[in-house]
């Protein structure tokens, strides 16, 4: 006689097996009540990695990614970084849609105690990650010489589905302050993925404008290579000669000047403006020489120097160690290129 599939399921849950005039091969085909699913876990999205995560107190405000700042106390923006008095601390929360997917997390600071009267400071350092301490009274080494690189390990069972808590503390016994520069928190498998955020939006606004002692200074030059410019030197036609190099992440520079005749001074310049477009930018078709022969190139743009003042010669050097050297006269340039790890090879470029 036939069953229905409810007197079947009815059996089954009673005996754990189909009665014994059922057919012995069809034993395993019995089918067992579901399990209730689980009850879903607030703020979990399955399966989706959280996205980069950064305070970036380099700039004012600062750059901020997958962050909300939700407390500042006794601290305050200073130049590069944020500076916490004794006692103060800043407060954030960042989101991890599913902390199996992230599997051990990597906290970053980059840190350092400022000095007392030229000896070593004393500004000891807290950290708490959904209350639970990373780092307690730890006293951030080379006594404020250099901003340290401080790494902490989070294994996924100290994560949350959902937002996540995170406070940075300066002792109540701190004798000079602590300087916060950046926080990141990397995901295992995506290394660095906060840095390269970072980077990707510093060349996704690769034109920069400052002001200085000459006037406003435009830093602008681009090969379609996605890089970021470390250092710069140029003469105009004028005569007047520039070197710079970059300091905290672009938002300043550090270099000297000379005007024709005279004697090399100091030259320090502060970002302004970062941009996307240059319209004084001259472009150039250009080429590239090795091997005896010229081999067509990408285009390079320039916007190098203080305005109204043409470029006579240029040189560069980017984060990864490429770098340029050009001297420009009749319609276009002629020069050298180098890309790191590689010899230097032929470059030029005519006024497209």
């Amino acid at each position: 006689m036939n069953k229905s599939t409810d007197e079947y399921r009815a059996e089954t849950a009673a005996g754990g097996r189909a009665r014994s005039g059922a057919p012995q091969g069809y034993e395993g085909d019995a089918k067992l009540p579901h399990p209730p699913a689980a009850a879903p876990v607030p703020g979990r999205r399955p399966g989706i990695q959280m996205a980069p995560t950064y305070a970036d107190f380099g700039t004012e405000p600062p750059r901020l990614g997958n962050v909300e700042i939700t407390g500042v106390h006794r601290s305050s923006a200073a130049d590069d970084h944020l500076s916490i008095n004794a006692g103060g601390s800043v407060e954030f929360e960042f989101d991890v849609p599913d902390p199996a997917v992230v599997r051990e997390a990597c906290v970053t600071l980059m840190a350092l105690a400022s000095m007392l009267a030229g000896g070593p400071g004393y500004a000891p350092l807290t950290v708490v990650l959904n209350g639970r301490p990373l780092a307690d009274e730890f006293r951030i080494p080379n006594g404020g010489g250099l901003p340290q690189r401080l790494v902490f390990a989070v294994p996924a069972v100290e994560l949350v589905a959902g937002r996540n808590t995170m406070r940075i503390a300066s002792g109540v016994d701190a004798r000079s302050m602590l300087w916060l520069y950046r926080v990141t928190v990397d995901p295992m498998y995506a290394h660095d993925q906060a840095g390269l955020a970072l980077v990707r939006q510093a060349i996704a606004e690769p034109v920069l404008r400052y002001t200085s002692a000459v006037g406003e200074v435009t830093i602008f030059v681009d090969r379609g290579e996605q890089s970021v410019l470390d250092q710069v030197a140029w003469a105009d036609t004028s005569g007047a000669e520039y070197a710079i190099t970059f300091e905290k992440q672009q938002q300043a520079f550090y270099g000297w000047r000379r005007q024709p005749g005279g004697e090399p001074t100091e030259f320090r310049g502060r970002l302004t403006e970062r941009g996307t477009v240059a319209k004084e930018a001259r472009r150039f078709h250009t080429q590239e020489g090795w091997a005896g022969g010229w081999h067509r190139s990408g285009d390079l743009l320039l916007a190098v120097g203080v305005r109204d003042h043409p470029l006579s010669r240029l040189a560069w050097r980017d984060l990864r160690g490429n770098n340029g050297t050009i001297a420009l006269g009749g319609g276009g340039f002629l020069g050298t290129y180098q890309r790191v790890g590689e010899g230097p090879i032929g470059y030029r470029g005519r006024f497209a």
